[in-house]
């Protein structure tokens, strides 16, 4: 048994037919690693006696500098991570194929379900691998602990929805979910598929939620575009739709008012008059809003006569499953609830094409109600969704000693690179 360097399209027919792949360790993801501090090398770890293929890794190396080089194999190995001698072999070969090179460690966080929990975080009865931990600690990996939030290189907690194909997804969210998405349809948003051209367009929501530049997702959208795995959508809100609206439901609840006027009036001495009363008020107080809807939509249309795009979001499409990687949204246009809306829709555009997991990412392990992550985290669970808690980030040491120096070294490098205005 050897570690040998893989081409490219090598690696691709070994990841595309590997049972428990992961979009992370794809030749399409090193390719973009590549374009970004990173360089992708592709491993496998080959029986040479039937010159078969056993296990696989994406490494993506970053060089700090000369002689000092670390490793990410993001979202873990390909391998079966319940064969110990196999991991055991597997790890004892990649660190003597990684000393003759410079490494100072390597970092993975296997996609593997650390133990089974309910949308409140509590544990269940059901997944347990504590073991696949326990083994990987036993050979020499630095477990980087049970967080809670994003210290990660990749969240530890993901929010995942997961439907039958039978299932009617809309009535598998949380009542809040389905009130807002109904409000979003009446206040005229609608779903569109973004082209290549719309990428800036995209970007304009998401820039502030993260680090990543532009050319990031213009690249992401070359790689993987052509794979037909990334895709961007846009909630448009539609001026004149929303106009038509308002108008509609204005008009529908005047009638409705009316007819409980007559009624009111017929059984003034009647025992359900407190009952007609509090309709009656409940329908007022709806008048009251589709009229300054009515209000709203007429000013918008004068601003924007044809439409305008107030929230976005990109997926990643692979294995059957949907990721959305980010969303972003207008801030002046939140109450109406377009993310809300551009989730359901996609979900259910994909729902009908056979795909029945939906990855929402990374949520907070904290579900005290008072943290500063809470409202993200039940956001993401009000979609039908259940809790992914991952076995967590792990770091293998392949030169102690170079990576104590990187250590002692790496603030004040951090501390030069860090721009001074």
């Amino acid at each position: 048994m050897k570690i040998v360097e893989m081409q490219a399209d090598d690696f691709k027919r070994f990841s595309n037919e590997y049972p428990y792949k992961h979009f992370c360790q794809t030749v399409e993801y090193g390719m973009l690693m590549d374009r970004h501090q990173f360089d992708d090398y592709y491993l496998g770890y080959i029986d040479e006696a039937t010159n078969t293929i056993i296990a696989a890794t994406l490494i993506c190396v970053n060089k700090v500098f000369i002689g000092y080089k670390w490793g990410y194999c993001p979202r873990g190995f390909l391998i079966d991570f319940n064969d110990f001698d196999l991991v055991k072999n597997f790890t004892a070969a990649l660190k003597e194929y990684l000393i003759k090179r410079n490494f100072m460690f390597i970092k993975i966080d296997p996609a593997i379900i650390y133990k089974t929990r309910d949308n409140k975080g509590q544990e269940i009865p059901g997944v347990d691998n504590q073991v696949i931990i326990d083994n990987l600690i036993s050979l020499g990996y630095e477990h980087n602990g049970y967080n809670l939030n994003f210290e990660n290189l990749k969240p530890r907690w993901n929010a995942v929805a997961e439907f039958k194909d039978e299932d009617n997804i809309f009535y598998k969210y949380t009542k809040e979910k389905r009130n807002k998405i109904r409000k979003a349809e009446k206040l005229g948003i609608e779903v569109i598929k973004g082209a290549p051209e719309d990428i800036r367009t995209f970007y304009e929501f998401v820039e502030k939620k993260h680090s990543r530049k532009l050319n990031y997702y213009l690249d992401m959208y070359e790689i993987f575009g052509k794979e037909d795995m990334f895709e961007i959508y846009f909630s448009n809100l539609n001026t004149s739709k929303y106009v038509e609206k308002s108008k509609l439901l204005y008009e529908e609840e005047e009638a409705r008012n009316n007819a409980i006027n007559l009624e009111l009036e017929e059984n003034t001495n009647s025992n359900n008059t407190n009952n007609i009363i509090k309709r009656k008020m409940h329908s007022d107080t709806l008048l009251n809003n589709y009229k300054q809807n009515i209000v709203n939509a007429t000013n918008l249309f004068k601003e924007y006569p044809t439409q305008k795009i107030v929230a976005s979001a990109g997926i990643i499409k692979y294995n059957k499953e949907i990721f959305f990687l980010i969303c972003g949204v207008d801030k002046d246009f939140k109450s109406y609830c377009p993310i809300h809306y551009l989730i359901y829709q996609v979900m259910e555009k994909y729902h009908r094409e056979g795909y029945n997991r939906f990855h929402l990412n990374g949520i907070s392990g904290d579900f005290n109600k008072m943290s500063e992550l809470y409202g993200l985290t039940k956001f993401k669970l009000g979609f039908g969704s259940h809790i992914d808690e991952y076995i967590g980030e792990f770091t293998f040491v392949i030169n102690k000693h170079k990576r104590t120096v990187y250590e002692k070294i790496n603030p004040i490098l951090t501390w030069l690179n860090t721009p001074v205005l």
